[in-house]
C-alpha cells in the first residue's frame, strides 16, 4: 500500500511538473518546488553521467509537448547558462540549469516569466524528474545551432504546433538571414 501511495503521488507530481519550461507572462510570486525535491531525490530515477553530458555540454534540444507547449528549443551550456526559445515569444528566454543526484534538473529562468502550465516564475530555482525531460527530448545536437545567446534574439517567432524538426527550423532560419 506504501508504494502505491508513493507511486500515485510521484506520477502525479510529475505530471504537474512535466511542462517546465516559461512562457513570456507578467507572473505572480510563487515558491521554488527545489526544497520539495531536494527532500525526495531517492525516489527519481537517476541519468548516467554520459546522458547527463549529452544534455548539458553546449548542446541545442528540441523537445515536443503535443498537450500544451508544443515546440520548445534549448541550448544548454556547459557553465549551466539555458536559453530557450519558446513558442510565439519575441525574445529568448536566459536562465540557468542545474543537476541533483543525476536526478532531479532544476531551471531558473530570469525576467518576468511564468509558466502558464504549471504557474511555476522566473526568479526561483523549479525542479523536475530529470528522467520525465530526458524522454521528451526529440532532438538533439552538439552545437548551437541556432546561435541562443545573451541578446536574446531570435531567428524567427517558433510555432506551437504542429512539430517542427531541427531541419525544417534551419530551412526558416536559413531564409531569414538571407532576408
Amino acid at each position: 500500500m506504501g508504494n502505491t501511495l508513493k507511486s500515485s503521488f510521484l506520477v502525479l507530481f510529475v505530471l504537474l511538473t512535466i511542462g517546465l519550461h516559461t512562457t513570456c507572462k507578467s507572473h505572480l510570486t510563487k515558491q521554488s518546488n527545489e526544497k520539495f525535491f531536494d527532500e525526495n531525490l531517492h525516489l527519481f530515477e537517476s541519468l548516467t553521467d554520459e546522458e547527463i553530458k549529452s544534455i548539458t555540454n553546449n548542446v541545442t534540444i528540441r523537445t515536443f509537448d503535443p498537450n500544451f507547449h508544443g515546440n520548445q528549443i534549448a541550448f544548454n551550456e556547459t557553465n549551466g547558462k539555458t536559453y530557450l526559445w519558446y513558442p510565439n515569444n519575441k525574445k529568448l528566454i536566459m536562465g540557468n540549469y542545474k543537476i541533483k543526484n543525476n536526478s532531479v534538473l532544476c531551471f531558473m529562468y530570469f525576467g518576468n516569466v511564468k509558466n502558464e502550465v504549471t504557474g511555476e516564475v522566473g526568479g526561483v530555482w523549479n525542479c523536475t524528474p530529470l528522467h520525465s525531460y530526458y524522454v521528451r527530448i526529440k532532438e538533439k545536437t552538439n552545437s548551437n545551432v541556432f546561435q541562443m545567446n545573451e541578446s536574446l534574439k531570435m531567428p524567427f517567432i517558433l510555432n506551437r504546433f504542429p512539430e517542427e524538426s531541427f531541419s525544417s527550423l534551419l530551412e526558416k532560419y536559413k531564409l531569414t538571414k538571407e532576408n
